[in-house]
């Protein structure tokens, strides 16, 4: 028995078809269409594709402000459909199974936070990617106070305006401002510049969650590890002593499939996966 995972992206979606161990045994990328019908014809199509005819459920990663009892996708931060309904549209056309649908930021905490279970109890995952997304993930568990929280919209106090802070420290502005995407940069001067970016809305996250680690994911948060120290040195320049600093900033163990990963957790968490 096999299990469907769909990672709907602002620029590509990811179909991957699971086993019941949770490995990968096929996979397939294609162009998200900013036309939801369009979007929803190519889905079928590569679903087909891919499919071994044996899938007994899916889990489905969209990017923006769901329903989870609905199935409807209000808002999505960089796909301009409002109001769709994903979950029963998706169920038309990829078969008669369940399907859940969870924020993508959402999942790709509960893969990393994964893990490191063994380890720390408090996870807050952050996807510098296109936007900023964020996770806070305890016991294993999407906290579900925060579930629909938008770390990357928090208005901060930068260069001496009111910005939301994925304007200014998000995939997409880092490649605006230095002209190249994260993977291109080699300059360690840039990269103190960006952990700095960064640093503004992680300390302000520390102060509202006081999380234990944070795992950082998306495009950018592949490059932790040249921004982490950065990051470090901002939080123990800014925060109160009356603020718990994360004991560790990490990068992603999967990689660009934390998103993809967390949609097979998901499915094991309710109880789909045989």
């Amino acid at each position: 028995m096999n299990y469907l995972g769909i990672d709907i992206g602002g620029s590509k979606t990811l179909i991957a078809i699971f086993d019941s161990a949770g490995k990968i045994i096929a996979e397939q990328k294609f162009t998200t269409n900013q036309d939801y019908n369009v979007f929803i014809r190519d889905l079928e199509k590569n679903v087909a594709d891919l499919s071994t005819n044996t899938n007994i459920a899916c889990s489905v990663a969209v990017p923006g402000l769901i329903s989870r009892d609905t199935g409807v996708a209000h808002a999505l931060g960089n796909i301009s459909w409002k109001e769709k309904p994903i979950r029963d549209d998706l169920s038309k056309v990829i078969g008669d199974i369940p399907v859940i649908i969870e924020n993508d930021a959402r999942l790709g905490g509960l893969a990393e936070a994964g893990a490191v279970a063994g380890e720390y109890k408090k996870v807050l995952y952050l996807t510098i990617s296109t936007g900023i997304g964020g996770a806070v993930i305890e016991d294993g568990k999407i906290v579900e106070a925060l579930q629909d929280m938008e770390v990357g919209q928090m208005p901060l106090l930068y260069e001496g305006k009111s910005q939301t802070w994925e304007s200014f420290a998000s995939g997409k502005a880092i490649t605006k401002i230095y002209g190249k995407q994260a993977a291109e940069i080699k300059d360690e001067n840039q990269w103190q510049e960006i952990g700095e970016r960064i640093g503004y809305g992680v300390a302000v996250c520390c102060s509202e969650m006081q999380p234990e680690v944070i795992i950082f994911g998306g495009g950018a948060g592949q490059f932790a590890d040249k921004f982490a120290g950065s990051v470090n040195n901002y939080l123990d320049s800014h925060l109160s002593p009356l603020i718990r600093k994360p004991k560790a900033l990490l990068g992603p163990k999967y990689g660009d499939k934390s998103v993809i990963y967390g949609c097979f957790v998901l499915l094991k968490q309710h109880g789909l996966v045989k």
